[in-house]
C-alpha cells in the first residue's frame, strides 16, 4: 500500500512538472511548424515529439555520467544552438510554398529544428524528472512519454494562433531567447565570471530586442502590403 501511495504521488508530480516545463518545447514546435500545411505540421509535430523524447530516454539515462564531466559546458553550447534555432524559425525568408514539391524540405527542417531545440532544453527537464522519480527508471519513463501527447496537442494548438495572431510567434521567440541566453549564462564557465546583473539582466534583454524585432518586421509587412 505505501508502495503504491509513493508511485501515485510521483505520478502526480511529474506530471505536474510536464504541464509546467513543457511551455518552452511547446512554443518551438509552434514556430518550426506555423508555415506548414495542418496536415503536415501535424506530422512533422508527431514525428519530433516522438523523436527528441525518444533521444531524452536515453539522455537521461546518461545524465549522470554526463553532468560528471566538470569541464563539458552543457548549457554553454545548448543556448548557443538554441539561439541559432530560434533566428532560423523567425528570420525574414520567401513567401511560404505549400506546394507538394516545396512541403517535404520543409517538413524535413521543421522535424530537425523541434528535435535540435528539445535536446537542448531538455536538461533542466530530465533533472527535474529524475529528482521527482527518487531513480525509479518506470517513473522517469512514465514522465517522458507524458510529453508526446502533452507537447503535440500544445503545439497544434499554439500554432493555429500563431497563423491568426502573427505577434505571437514574436512572443513565442522572445521567451525562447530568454531561455538561450538564461541557460547559457548559467553554464558553470559563465556564472562565476561575469557579473550577476548580466546574468539577470541580459536574457529579458534578449527577449526584449527579439518582440522589437518582430513589432518592426509585423509593421514593415503591414506597409508593404499596403503598397
Amino acid at each position: 500500500m505505501e508502495n503504491l501511495i509513493i508511485m501515485i504521488t510521483g505520478v502526480l508530480q511529474i506530471t505536474m512538472l510536464d504541464i509546467v516545463l513543457s511551455g518552452d518545447n511547446i512554443g518551438v514546435i509552434a514556430l518550426a511548424t506555423k508555415d506548414l500545411p495542418t496536415k503536415l505540421a501535424k506530422k512533422a509535430s508527431l514525428i519530433g515529439v516522438i523523436a527528441a523524447i525518444s533521444l531524452r530516454i536515453i539522455f537521461t539515462c546518461l545524465v549522470t555520467y554526463i553532468l560528471m564531466i566538470q569541464w563539458l559546458p552543457i548549457k554553454l553550447v545548448g543556448g548557443a544552438i538554441l539561439v541559432v534555432i530560434t533566428w532560423s524559425l523567425i528570420k525574414p525568408g520567401e513567401e511560404t510554398q505549400i506546394s507538394k514539391g516545396k512541403s517535404t524540405p520543409k517538413l524535413s527542417r521543421a522535424i530537425l529544428s523541434i528535435v535540435f531545440a528539445d535536446l537542448t532544453m531538455s536538461l533542466d527537464n530530465v533533472l527535474a524528472i529524475a529528482g521527482s522519480a527518487h531513480g525509479n527508471i518506470s517513473l522517469i519513463v512514465f514522465g517522458l512519454l507524458i510529453n508526446i501527447p502533452l507537447i503535440f496537442f500544445g503545439s497544434v494548438y499554439v500554432a493555429r494562433i500563431m497563423k491568426k495572431y502573427p505577434i505571437v510567434i514574436y512572443i513565442g521567440a522572445a521567451i525562447l531567447a530568454h531561455t538561450a541566453f538564461d541557460m547559457m549564462l548559467h553554464d558553470r564557465l559563465l556564472f562565476d565570471l561575469l557579473p550577476k546583473l548580466i546574468i539577470a539582466y541580459v536574457p529579458y534583454i534578449a527577449a526584449g530586442l527579439t518582440l522589437i524585432y518582430g513589432i518592426f518586421i509585423l509593421i514593415r509587412d503591414k506597409n508593404k502590403s499596403l503598397l
